[in-house]
């Protein structure tokens, strides 16, 4: 049985390789979305600079602060500590800018290129840059992961005599003992989080099961509480880290990193004993 487990770890995580490390990497590259939106967009101005331009004064104003643009548009917020929102074009190419209202002065890109960026990323992450196809593959994806944590789980077990051994680090080599004790130790230590990735994977992908079991276990529907609601909003708050400050995301960046680590250190350890094999002239299989 053991053995079995083993070729269904390896497999898997051979077939889902590519696709673990891309979730992981722009999983924690996209968990500081909302504090990079909050520090590179501003999102007041200070209304003591001077009144505030509206209408024709405010046209004008942009005119002058964008002499080689064209303004399309602008939007004025309802809030008065709000910037402008512009939109222009120079040459067939558009913008879009904030402008202080009371300063006349530009505020820069109303979407810097690092948000671009982080969007990009956050479609990859959810979607796979493939909309609601994307979405579906990425549930699969999630019980693939589901099966690698369970199987992981299985195969840490060393025996009485070894378990405490499969919990430390050793000083980093480039030996296969240190590749296997990283990747049990940090197998063992992530299990948990790893748990809740996958299982709230499947459910973005097909909330619809578990939302209609929810329904359907509820006692009372006219009530504003279901049963399992708030476990489940919990999972969803530990998948994204949508608790505590900054040092939790931080910890996620760094957590977030940790399913790409685990299939590098698998991958190599079975790629040596592949290549150890295969010197032994036992032929290439795993």
């Amino acid at each position: 049985m053991r053995r079995l487990l083993l070729k269904v770890h390896l497999w898997v995580a051979l077939a889902v390789g590519a696709y673990i490390v891309v979730i992981s990497v722009s999983g924690s590259a996209v968990v500081f979305r909302r504090e990079l939106s909050q520090w590179l967009v501003p999102r007041t101005v200070e209304t003591t600079a001077g009144p505030r331009l509206t209408a024709e004064a405010l046209e004008d104003a942009l005119a002058r602060a964008y002499p080689r643009h064209t303004v399309v548009e602008f939007r004025e917020p309802q809030r008065p500590d709000r910037p402008v929102w512009v939109a222009l074009e120079r040459n067939g190419r558009p913008s879009e800018r904030l402008f202080d209202p009371y300063a006349e002065r530009d505020l820069g890109l109303a979407f810097p290129l690092l948000l671009r960026a982080v969007e990009w990323l956050v479609d990859l992450h959810d979607n796979l840059l493939a909309g609601e196809t994307g979405r579906r593959l990425n549930g699969l994806g999630g019980a693939a992961l589901l099966v690698l944590t369970a199987t992981g789980a299985v195969l840490w077990w060393q025996g009485r005599g070894r378990w405490a051994e499969s919990l430390i680090v050793h000083r980093p080599s480039r030996t296969r003992r240190f590749a296997w004790h990283l990747h049990s130790a940090l197998g063992f230590w992530s299990a948990a989080l790893l748990l809740v990735w996958a299982l709230t994977g499947v459910y973005f992908a097909y909330p619809e099961p578990v939302e209609s079991t929810i329904d359907r276990l509820d006692p009372d529907p006219n009530d504003y509480e279901r049963p399992g609601e708030r476990l489940l909003l919990a999972l969803i708050r530990l998948h994204f880290g949508r608790f505590g400050g900054l040092g939790v995301r931080t910890a996620w960046t760094l957590l977030g990193l940790v399913p790409a680590v685990l299939f590098a250190s698998g991958f190599w350890l079975w790629w040596r004993r592949r290549r150890r094999r295969a010197g032994q002239g036992g032929g290439p299989g795993g």
